[in-house]
């Protein structure tokens, strides 16, 4: 938190903050999301955006300028599109802040504030990219316009790890269990909703389809009975990333109809794994438990369908 605090402070002392505008590619991108909804759900006049590198790139937002903050991400901080959004951001007068695991990179060489994240199973979670991109934006709420549960956040982080790993062994049989029912399957639709929506939309794009090469959607559990519905029978393929907070109302109307069509749902509930422990910051964290607990899920499924995640048919193969 010490290298998050004197980055914003560094900052401050040179501009205001009033927007903040989290920008990436993929993963790098969803994994900002329970950023973005903190900011959103929490801030009372800091502006926050959320946008895809390529999109900043070609239709860059009028707002970007001296008193915006552009926080960027880039797993070996070489992603093209990214580091070209930082270009435009800082031209435009932004302060830039790029994470990223690999130091040197293009990305670290062009943003004029990096975070060297950690990443693997052996990783800290609040050391990982989407903590990091959460603690940015508590620490920029709580120094422009104060936070309440700014110490009861800071705690909660340092407590997220051991809830982590204790989970990550707990969940082994039915993580067994699920991944040999759902190893033929061709398409799976992951659904969530609040914070748990950034992790859901990650396991669709960059696990189920990127991959496993398994066809997929992300449905949010609120969009849920306008269209995405109809596609529901005994043998569609769920799987929820289900939320401790606000939006919880939401995830159980979704489950409510889709247990009377289908027995095909897993729900990845943290409240079974003491995430509530954590107190009422807990759903804003919760997403950082979703995406290291699932990977244990992921990587018996790839051993069950002998699809290494490593495998891939075009990324890195060719220029595109």
């Amino acid at each position: 938190m010490e290298k998050v605090k004197k980055i914003v402070s560094d900052i401050l002392a040179k501009q205001k903050i009033n927007t903040v505008y989290y920008v990436g590619c993929g993963g790098s991108l969803s994994g900002f999301f329970p950023a973005k909804y903190f900011l959103s759900a929490e801030a009372t006049k800091l502006k926050v955006g959320y946008i895809n590198a390529n999109e900043f790139v070609h239709a860059t937002p009028k707002e970007i300028g001296k008193d915006t903050i552009v926080i960027a991400a880039s797993q070996r901080g070489n992603t093209a599109e990214t580091v070209k959004a930082v270009e435009v951001a800082n031209e435009l007068g932004a302060a830039t802040i790029g994470l990223t695991f690999e130091v040197p990179s293009p990305l670290a060489e062009t943003a004029q504030y990096v975070i060297h994240y950690e990443f693997g199973p052996e990783s800290i979670v609040e050391n990982q990219k989407v903590s990091y991109g959460f603690k940015l934006a508590l620490e920029i709420l709580n120094r422009v316009e104060g936070y309440d549960k700014y110490n009861e956040m800071i705690t909660a982080l340092a407590k997220l790890n051991d809830i982590v790993a204790k989970a990550k062994i707990d969940v082994v049989p039915e993580a067994i269990k699920w991944a040999w029912e759902f190893k033929d399957d061709s398409v799976i639709y992951t659904m969530g909703s609040g914070s748990c929506w950034g992790p859901a939309h990650q396991e669709a794009i960059c696990i189920f389809m990127e991959m496993q090469w398994i066809n997929a959607s992300v449905i949010h559990s609120g969009e849920f009975f306008h269209g995405p519905f109809e596609i529901t029978d005994k043998n569609t393929a769920f799987l929820m990333m289900k939320s401790c907070g606000h939006t919880r109302f939401l995830d159980d109307r979704a489950l409510d109809f889709i247990n009377k069509f289908n027995n095909r749902i897993f729900v990845l509930d943290a409240t079974q794994y003491g995430i509530n422990e954590l107190g009422e910051v807990a759903e804003y964290l919760e997403p950082m438990f979703c995406n290291n607990v699932i990977g244990v899920f992921n990587n018996l499924l790839a051993d069950a369908r002998k699809h290494p995640l490593t495998t891939r048919r075009y990324m890195w193969k060719f220029k595109y």
